[in-house]
């Protein structure tokens, strides 16, 4: 990513005066958000969640509606059997009544409903695909039912909806329903919105943002949205604001919600029925905030911030995400990455951080972080013994260690046994064993081109850069075995996109990504069929295999909120984060007993009415015949062999490539691979170029 020069003498300068929570705007004068052309006040407060019923005859919860006139919420979901049913309640969820929708999505003919609300109607749009025949698209059909406000049926009708409307739809299923007011109903097709009336006729073909002039408004706003963790609403000013930070008010997994009286909101979140009010400033006065910085997707930490905020009686954690003003792309990423240390140039530095790996290698060489050896080494609980030797040995940097992951990931490249049984082989090793098989055999399963085989071996040059010191090798004799060997295999333009497969010892290798330890055993059966050995990627080092880490955790040197922000971070280490079907190998050495113990027993879910273990057929994909391979849980020995395995690793990689380097090394190998050079001469050019770019940025 593009980097600020100077950033991190400035950086340092500013840690070392600068409080991490001067920065908190006043009350009367919420933050604005800029997404693009959209500017987005935030006026969210902190809400308190009280767990209302849930519902008795429902199974499930996909909408909830609320009427401002009639101050009637409908509840609308699924009973056991699949049926839509509809729970009528007030605002305070004084007394719950059913009725029958009379209605049951049918999968099978792509069929789908949205519902919308108004006054004294509920009415259910169902659009149904009729299976074309081949080389044809799937005819639809539309259907409009109207109940009145305690589900009994008023009207049924059909609609005819010319092709020449949804010309721009991939899917012509209906997605979403509004009401505008007049017996007037708005449809979103795909993105195409069009206004109706009850009686089966389309009015007119609207833009989105026409449409919104369109919506009956309920509580001020014509429409409310859920974007990344918060909830949103539209005024008919255009005007957006931020109404709930979903951490800040301990939500996560919010699939349904909607505006009540009083203020209040009813929402599902984790298959629970909350009445969400503001909280009582008082509750947080004795709190200390502790500001959590990202610029990424946080998905996976979001439920675990929420839960905090949720659970303690001592801190409450404050995200922002400088992702939410863009898209996320690896253009939007870089710029919120740039939008962050350009708030920490000015002042505004958080507490912790969740950025990249690489991100964090080059801030902790200039002394950003603090030591988390330091808290583990006065934690009973989580203890450097807690954690894996290997990962610790991966992770730290000179004997200290600036971040932290609750899991990784595995990369690797792995062999049919029994053509090597070499583990993290050299490149004449593995020369040596290529060269040793049948002319026949390929490289890999595809892609056997002199970029995609440099690629493949060079890792994308992550054994080349280290972020912390801000040198490379590139100029290495390992760099220039790499280049001279893909100049052996064809160009792009040449290669004949052959697949070949490891499986029936037409390939030699394959590139493992793995996900989980329960995802070693899967790759094993489904790509090879045999016991295999893990080679790694060619090098001299012997850290041929690699942890994959992606963001991390790390706490600001200067914060005065060091304790607080290790009593969030450590909530991910709990034994019980690891039971399921995790996506990781976890960190922590109870974490990886747990793992390993749920790799001998298939996949699994809980079921929601018996909480039972319910399992799930594994499959894995064959390169071979294009099919799934249905894997069989690990043995005990696997199981010892895949430990082993996994223990050896003692190198980490970033989960994201560095596309400024990248793009010098494509640019440089071109002309190398063209014969405009050597692949010594390549190597040093690119070498000084790199060196350039990192001492920049040092």
């Amino acid at each position: 990513m593009k980097k600020i020069l100077s950033f991190l003498t400035a950086f340092i300068s500013l840690c070392s005066v600068v409080s991490c929570n001067s920065d908190k705007p006043a009350e009367n004068n919420p933050p604005v958000i800029n997404k693009g052309e959209v500017q987005i006040v935030d006026i969210s407060k902190p809400y308190k969640k009280t767990e209302m019923p849930f519902p008795d005859k429902l199974q499930g919860i996909s909408s909830i509606f609320y009427s401002e006139k009639s101050g009637i919420l409908h509840i609308i979901g699924n009973d056991s059997e699949g049926n839509l049913k509809v729970c009528i309640t007030d605002s305070d969820f004084s007394m719950y009544s059913y009725a029958d929708l009379k209605l049951k999505i049918d999968y099978s003919k792509d069929e789908n409903i949205a519902f919308a609300v108004s006054e004294n109607n509920i009415f259910a749009f169902i659009s149904t695909a009729e299976q074309g025949e081949e080389n044809e698209e799937n005819s639809y059909t539309y259907k409009l039912k109207i109940y009145d406000i305690s589900g009994n049926v008023r009207s049924v009708c059909d609609f005819v909806i010319d092709d020449s409307l949804l010309s721009d739809c991939l899917y012509k299923g209906v997605r979403s329903l509004s009401y505008a007011g007049e017996n007037r109903l708005i449809l979103d097709i795909d993105g195409t919105f069009l206004l109706v009336d009850t009686e089966g006729n389309v009015i007119e073909k609207l833009t989105e943002e026409s449409a919104d002039n369109y919506m009956e408004s309920v509580n001020g706003y014509v429409r409310h949205y859920v974007e990344n963790s918060g909830y949103y609403g539209l005024r008919s000013d255009k005007t957006t604001e931020k109404l709930i930070d979903f951490t800040d008010s301990g939500l996560s997994g919010i699939s349904a919600i909607s505006p009540i009286a009083k203020g209040e909101f009813a929402c599902l979140s984790e298959g629970k029925l909350y009445k969400l009010s503001e909280r009582d400033i008082a509750e947080y006065s004795q709190m200390q905030t502790i500001t959590l910085a990202a610029a990424s997707k946080i998905d996976e930490i979001q439920p675990m911030i929420a839960d905090f905020n949720a659970e303690s009686n001592l801190y409450q954690i404050d995200l922002k995400n400088y992702l939410d003003s863009y898209e996320y792309s690896a253009e939007g990423v870089e710029n919120a990455v740039n939008d962050l240390e350009m708030d920490i140039i000015s002042g505004k530095i958080p507490d912790m951080v969740y950025l990249d790996t690489n991100e964090i290698e080059k801030l902790s060489s200039k002394g950003a972080f603090a030591d988390l050896y330091g808290f583990m080494d006065s934690d009973s609980r989580y203890s450097r013994d807690a954690f894996l030797p290997n990962y610790l040995a991966a992770a730290e940097t000179d004997g200290q260690l600036f971040s932290i992951a609750p899991v990784f990931t595995i990369k690797t490249i792995a062999a049919k046994s029994k053509h090597t049984d070499i583990q993290n082989w050299t490149f004449e090793e593995f020369k040596a064993v290529y060269e040793a098989n049948s002319p026949e055999m390929t490289l890999f399963e595809s892609a056997n081109n002199r970029d995609a085989v440099f690629g493949f071996l060079s890792d994308d040059c992550n054994d080349f850069v280290d972020y912390g010191t801000h040198t490379c090798s590139f100029n290495s004799q390992d760099f220039m075995d790499i280049l001279e060997f893909s100049a052996e295999f064809p160009s792009v333009e040449e290669y004949s996109w052959e697949t070949t497969s490891c499986r029936n010892d037409t390939a030699l290798i394959s590139t493992l990504y793995i996900e989980s330890f329960r995802d070693i055993n899967a790759q094993e059966q489904a790509i090879f069929g045999d016991d295999i050995a893990f080679v790694g990627f060619p090098s001299e080092s012997g850290n041929g295999s690699v942890m994959t880490l992606s963001n991390q955790f790390a706490i600001m040197e200067n914060s005065p909120a060091k304790d607080g922000a290790w009593s969030f971070i450590r909530t991910f280490f709990r034994d019980d984060r690891y039971y399921g079907n995790i996506r990781g190998i976890p960190v922590t050495e109870n974490g990886f007993e747990i793992a390993m113990e749920e790799a001998l027993e298939p996949p699994y879910y809980i079921d929601g009415a018996s909480k039972q273990k319910v399992p799930m057929k594994e499959t894995g994909y064959d390169f071979d015949t294009g099919s799934q391979v249905e894997v069989t849980p690990m043995t005990k020995a696997e199981q010892e062999k895949y430990e082993t395995f996994v223990r050896s690793i003692t190198s980490a990689i970033s989960g994201n490539y560095d596309s400024s380097i990248n793009s010098i090394v494509n640019e440089e190998i071109s002309r190398y691979f063209a014969g405009a050079c050597s692949a010594e001469e390549c190597a040093e050019i690119i070498q000084n170029r790199v060196s350039i770019m990192l001492s920049e940025q040092s």
